[in-house]
């Protein structure tokens, strides 16, 4: 991941091709890349860094720019650090292609090649899936036929855009991942993100999952995940260049929320097999030995981080028998932490940049204490700084109140649990793995089931000035995430309380004027005494505003969600919290995307 653009018609390609990458820098990269297509030749330029840099080395070369085919990348790695030679597009003898998404089988289809004396040179996914349409082609001597055999090999999640020596037309596949077709007269354009093309067309063809093309200046032939021909039909788009970088969406803050599913399932795929194989091997470079002998885990982050490490404690405690405290990263600094012998460090921060957080990290390093972080960005400081680290694989968040780094953080706390459970040899390690594969559909289905409610529900509540959000066990961490997405976009005072707590203060707060925002699973462990907090505030002429996947009388709204294990419920039931804040924010007509007073990247004590 994380930009496609590809171009077939009469013009030369290469300036719509570094136009449409230009377009897409707001995603955020390591790298970039284009392939040209000139009569039976294909010429590759690619490097690590900025579009900027890629001009420049084509301005350096002797590549023939009047080639009027071809297709560039713009790379936030996944597989393989940034560099030139893991940057898009991976190509071989015969085939050039760019890809988005993660080749969960990769792994298997390395050996399958490697049995055949096929190697990979690259860190990659994505060249697993050149090598083999390669291998079909010199099988098959027909390009389409080649790329067809390549994809039915593959799981996981692509978007993918090829080209051939040989071959006048080019080759699509969408798989969980976006692409789109663009339509001019006499041109044929492709992209991951509508943004890129919008200054040249605003008709386009969204392609579905499964679906496969094949593309030149003036036809397009598709088929479906049965290969059947189908049509697909063509929308027309008068979105503003700014509108089509958000998705069509009216701020990047929702977008983001959408855009959750496939940030977990990026995050987890590639890192979970079909068996429940939890494989975080390269990633954590920590004895093993030491791993299972781990008597505790310390959890270090700031804001949001921190509460997805309060959501996974009860978890990774649960699943490994390890002692975990999580310590706000400001705070953590300033007293003299008691550090068992076997105790590993663990550091979350989406920006890796984080100062509350790395000025902790240094001083566990310093006592020789494990390290592990847990980033979002590529060789930041925090992930440079780490023993180990494992990229949350969510893309670029722009919106400064955090979203999808939430549930992918989660994610990888999660795998870490079932990775040490594995490493224990527990039985359980396997098939609660295997349920975190069954997350991604479960949030998209959230966000389309709860949305146009929670609107609703925002209209009727975004005028009061108070707000007060409640939870038990697991759940109450998302009542403190839920109460900071509300405080940071709508400037509302709320408060995350344990469930339990509230007799003992909060309380005093409950009136008419105070709605309280109650979290709670039917299979929790106090689900009635969490009702039973119902009725106190009802008593006292309080609005309840229940998320669950059950109804209650008692409450004045029920927002549902889809029913789920108890241990999992944390990726459903925050996205009914993070609209719930973008929906209040957006009728109070707050700037939604760059909340007063907030940064990104907090850099600063």
């Amino acid at each position: 991941m994380c930009g496609i653009v590809g171009y077939s018609g009469d013009k030369k390609a290469l300036g719509i091709l570094l136009s449409g990458l230009q377009s897409l820098e707001y995603r955020g990269y390591d790298s970039a890349g284009i392939s040209l297509k000139n009569n039976n030749d294909i010429k590759t330029i690619k490097t690590k860094g900025k579009v900027t840099d890629l001009i420049t080395l084509i301005a350096e070369s002797n590549i023939n720019t009047s080639a009027t085919v071809g297709i560039g990348h713009t790379r936030w790695a996944t597989h393989g650090s940034p560099s030139s030679v893991n940057a898009h597009p991976h190509y071989t003898e015969h085939v050039s292609l760019v890809h988005n998404g993660i080749i969960e089988n990769y792994r298997s289809l390395e050996k399958f090649l490697k049995a055949k004396n096929i190697n990979k040179t690259t860190g990659t996914d994505t060249e697993i899936i050149a090598l083999l349409v390669d291998f079909y082609l010199k099988e098959h001597k027909d390009f389409k036929n080649a790329f067809f055999e390549a994809i039915g090999m593959l799981k996981g999640s692509f978007a993918i855009a090829a080209i051939s020596k040989g071959f006048d037309y080019m080759m699509l596949a969408k798989n969980e991942s976006p692409l789109v077709i663009g339509l001019s007269k006499n041109e044929t354009y492709v992209a991951s993100d509508v943004s890129a093309l919008i200054e040249y067309t605003h008709d386009f063809i969204f392609l579905e999952d499964g679906d496969v093309a094949l593309i030149n200046k003036d036809n397009i032939t598709i088929w479906d995940k049965d290969k059947k021909e189908v049509k697909r039909n063509t929308t027309k788009i008068e979105w503003s260049k700014e509108k089509a970088q958000k998705g069509g969406y009216k701020h990047f803050m929702l977008k983001e929320i959408a855009e959750e599913d496939e940030a977990v399932r990026n995050t987890i795929q590639s890192r979970i097999d079909e068996d429940g194989n939890v494989f975080l091997n390269d990633e954590i470079t920590i004895d093993k030995k030491f791993l299972k002998n781990l008597d505790r885990i310390t959890i270090v982050a700031c804001g949001t981080s921190f509460y997805a490490g309060l959501t996974a404690k009860p978890i990774i405690e649960k699943y490994t028998d390890i002692k975990v405290d999580v310590e706000i990263g400001s705070e953590f600094r300033y007293y003299d932490y008691p550090y068992s012998k076997n105790n590993l460090f663990i550091a979350i921060s989406q920006s890796g940049e984080t100062a509350d957080t790395k000025e902790p990290l240094k001083m566990a390093k310093s006592k020789g204490i494990k390290t592990l972080s847990i980033v979002n960005v590529k060789e930041s400081a925090i992930a440079r700084l780490s023993d180990s680290c494992i990229y949350t694989l969510a893309g670029p968040e722009i919106s400064v109140a955090s979203t999808k780094a939430f549930t992918s953080q989660l994610a990888v706390l999660y795998m870490i649990a079932f990775y040490i459970a594995q490493i224990k040899n527990y039985e359980a390690a396997k098939k609660l793995s295997k349920k975190l594969l069954e997350i991604p559909s479960l949030i998209k289905n959230t966000f389309s089931q709860t949305q146009e409610t929670i609107k609703q529900l925002a209209d009727q509540y975004y005028n009061y000035q108070n707000f007060l959000y409640l939870g038990r066990g697991i759940c109450y961490p998302l009542a403190l995430e839920g109460a900071l997405k509300l405080k940071e976009i709508s400037y509302i005072h709320a408060e995350g309380y344990p469930a339990g707590e509230m007799k003992h203060g909060p309380i005093a707060l409950i009136d008419e004027n105070t709605p309280t925002l109650v979290v709670a699973h039917p299979k929790e462990p106090f689900y009635s005494k969490s009702l039973s907090n119902c009725e106190e505030i009802k008593s006292r002429h309080g609005k309840i505003i229940l998320v669950s996947s059950k109804k209650a009388d008692i409450a004045d709204c029920t927002i549902e969600v889809p029913d789920i294990d108890y241990d999992f419920s944390p990726f459903v039931y925050i996205i009914p919290l993070q609209l719930l804040a973008y929906y209040v924010a957006l009728f109070r007509g707050n700037d939604i995307d760059q909340p007063r007073n907030l940064a990104k990247s907090v850099t600063v004590e």
